[in-house]
């Protein structure tokens, strides 16, 4: 018997089908199940931080799959670029803070009606009630 007459399979380091190797991404999704639970009843927004925990590639490729992406997608560009997308489950959105070299810096899953990246605050609106008064002035000379 020499080397050749051993099988050998090769791993491209995915690890999806292994679930030692994906095993905290199953857990991810339960814990995404139960806060989604808990939101579609009324309860809290939650976050999960993904960028703390020891998340292999295998576990990332298995979120990407179980969760998919829905029909919503956005970029914000506010103290360094960020993508946002909805996951195929409504309500459940992963959010993605990128560098100037757009490598992800931090990353998270978001569960509840919007991000909060997406939301505008409430020091933002009053400005832009100040604000949009003024656009009648081009509009209307002898409007004050």
């Amino acid at each position: 018997m020499s080397l050749k007459d051993i099988p050998v399979k090769l791993d491209n380091g995915a690890g999806i089908d292994d679930p030692e190797r994906a095993g905290l991404a199953i857990a991810l999704l339960r814990e995404i199940a139960d806060h989604l639970l808990t939101v579609s009843q009324g309860g809290d927004r939650q976050v999960v931080e993904l960028t703390n925990l020891p998340l292999s590639e295998g576990d990332f490729q298995l979120l990407e799959e179980k969760l998919g992406r829905g029909e919503v997608e956005a970029r914000i560009n506010a103290a360094g670029p960020t993508e946002v997308y909805e996951t195929a489950f409504p309500g459940v959105w992963w959010v993605k803070y990128l560098g100037e070299d757009e490598r992800v810096i931090t990353q998270q899953l978001e569960i509840g009606t919007v991000p909060m990246i997406l939301e505008a605050h409430h020091e933002d609106i009053q400005a832009s009630a100040g604000r949009f008064t003024r656009l009648f002035d081009d509009l209307d000379p002898n409007h004050h």
